[in-house]
């Protein structure tokens, strides 16, 4: 019954202008402002990182607009499940940097788009999608029912989901050293084991080493993606840069540094886009102290 309503709201919302969605989408950011206490405090850690010559009334306004930005995003789930395909290409005016996929290809060279939480993840997935043949990694959610539903509105434009775990690695291997494409985001935490620290705005921030050995392993194209919402219901903007070369070289820490660079150069570009409610810090080296307040894992 849960799952019927949600998806017969999600169906409402997808009839509606972008426009009027992000209208409403200020007093529902307003009151997640004003009742995210807990959130709010993880927030405020990660924006006085991020800007830190900010007085604390400026990252207080900026929490605002993220929350707005959060609410415009929990407002488009219509979109991303249930627009047709040129509907959504007529909502993402404005593309830079494709020649770099069109160039992998034309080498006969899989390539790696790897993302971050900004802007709309979701809508640059199904993008993509649109203009090339993709695969996609994702944590599968553990009710099924709620995992089929989503997997159907990702893969509706051809592409196609690899859930996480120990096949995915074979999979992903298989299908860079075949020519084709790949997406991941790559600024979620990893387990512990399964990454290496890498400072992030000065912190270091356990970062997965998948897109480093993928990149090594293949010797496919790196190519950095990301998107921001537009003002006025225009849309989405796409951008694609190539990575640096250090993920051609065998610096793994250096690879991973460019990454965490180009990361925070695009937040900063549009700071009120980016997931700043996610614990990114919450697993730290051996003997440092926590980062939030609290229990964290070690």
């Amino acid at each position: 019954m849960k799952i019927a309503l949600a998806e017969f709201l999600i169906r409402c919302l997808a009839l509606v202008p972008l426009a009027w969605l992000q209208q409403c989408a200020r007093p529902l950011g307003a009151l997640a402002n004003r009742l995210a206490g807990r959130k709010n405090r993880i927030i405020d850690q990660h924006l006085a990182l991020a800007c830190p010559d900010w007085p604390t009334d400026k990252r207080q306004w900026l929490r605002r607009r993220h929350w707005h930005q959060m609410a415009c995003l929990a407002l488009e789930t219509g979109a991303v499940w249930h627009w047709p395909a040129q509907k959504l290409l007529d909502h993402v005016p404005s593309v830079t940097g494709w020649q770099h996929v069109e160039q992998a290809q034309a080498q006969g060279r899989g390539f790696l788009m790897v993302g971050a939480h900004m802007g709309n993840w979701e809508i640059l997935s199904l993008y993509a999608s649109l203009r090339q043949p993709m695969a996609y990694l994702y944590k599968a959610p553990r009710d099924p029912a709620v995992d089929q539903r989503i997997t159907a509105s990702r893969q509706r434009f051809g592409g196609e989901l690899i859930a996480s775990g120990s096949p995915a690695m074979r999979e992903l291997l298989r299908r860079l050293r075949q020519g084709q494409g790949v997406g991941l985001l790559a600024d979620q935490q990893p387990k512990q084991g399964e990454g290496r620290f890498i400072p992030l705005f000065g912190v270091p921030a356990l970062t997965m080493t998948l897109v480093y050995r993928l990149a090594q392993r293949t010797g496919c194209a790196v190519l950095l993606t990301s998107s921001h919402r537009l003002p006025s219901g225009q849309g989405w903007a796409v951008e694609v840069d190539p990575a640096s070369d250090a993920f051609r070289e065998q610096d793994e820490a250096a690879a991973l540094a460019s990454y965490h660079a180009w990361l925070e150069e695009k937040i900063r570009a549009h700071p009120a886009q980016y997931l700043w409610s996610y614990k990114r810090f919450s697993l730290r080296p051996a003997g440092e102290a926590p980062f939030y307040a609290g229990r964290n894992r070690q």
